[in-house]
């Protein structure tokens, strides 16, 4: 019932796809308000934003998380309270994440940010479409094992997810941005922005309070191990971003992006 005090956090599993997604909607609907045809077309000419960004993202991860897998195996057991089940956990864990891509959380970021949001945008559809092949060859690298056959991701799923709450509202968004005046464009974004922020605030508040997050039941070694992994693939994204000459608000949709994937504010 809505007047009991955990009601939230104890029904919180089955709210958080809703909240999720019209979180994304609406975010997405603001940022299309600030994007035109030639933001993409722009995106696509300058491609070494999209091809420095698909690298970060599918081969500096999983490779970076190889190498936080291979330094955790060298703890000796019960290693800063973290038992052989906890440290096989979070090596598993990080697999799962290299493999699997970030989300359009890092879209409001880029564009809080004043990143390239056409980039930020144009790399969550990538990536999420590659996963269909890359997440099983990710797996099966990291984990050491043969990704057994029946192993399936919902491709149907993932296509209309990115239909409805991707492409749909970000066209909806630059449709209002080519018809509307400047001042109502302004009060739309922030709107719309204002408003996806509250439900990522609201999703963060549930994912703590149903007790998602349970640090401690891996000793302080586990949050250590997060907290460098995160860390660390950020630093080298910027790293890898700057070698390869990128443009400044191109470099940050990208770290951006390996912060999401990474799950620098899921974990």
């Amino acid at each position: 019932m809505l007047d009991q005090p955990f009601w939230f956090f104890e029904n919180f599993g089955e709210l958080e796809r809703g909240l999720s997604a019209t979180m994304v909607t609406l975010s997405m609907l603001g940022m299309g308000a600030t994007l035109t045809v030639r933001d993409f077309a722009n995106t696509l000419f300058a491609w070494k934003g999209l091809v420095v960004g698909l690298a970060a993202q599918l081969l500096l991860v999983p490779a970076w998380a190889g190498l936080v897998m291979f330094i955790l195996g060298l703890f000796p057991a019960d290693f800063g309270g973290l038992s052989v089940t906890g440290a096989v956990g979070i090596a598993t864990g990080l697999a799962l994440i290299a493999a699997m891509p970030g989300g359009a959380v890092s879209n409001l970021v880029t564009f809080m940010g004043n990143g390239n949001v056409a980039l930020s945008v144009s790399l969550t559809a990538i990536t999420t479409f590659a996963c269909l092949i890359a997440t099983p060859i990710v797996l099966a690298s990291l984990v050491m094992v043969r990704v057994p056959g029946d192993f399936d991701i919902d491709k149907s799923q993932i296509m209309l997810d990115i239909g409805l709450f991707l492409l749909a509202p970000l066209l909806a968004g630059m449709v209002v941005r080519a018809t509307t005046t400047l001042p109502q464009q302004v009060f739309f974004i922030k709107l719309m922005v204002r408003a996806s922020l509250v439900l990522l605030a609201l999703i963060i508040i549930g994912s703590l309070g149903a007790g998602r997050l349970q640090f401690a039941a891996y000793g302080w070694l586990g949050p250590a191990i997060i907290i460098v992994f995160c860390l660390g693939a950020v630093i080298l994204a910027r790293l890898f971003a700057r070698a390869c000459g990128t443009a400044e608000r191109d470099a940050f949709a990208i770290v951006i992006e390996v912060a999401s994937r990474t799950g620098c504010w899921r974990f």
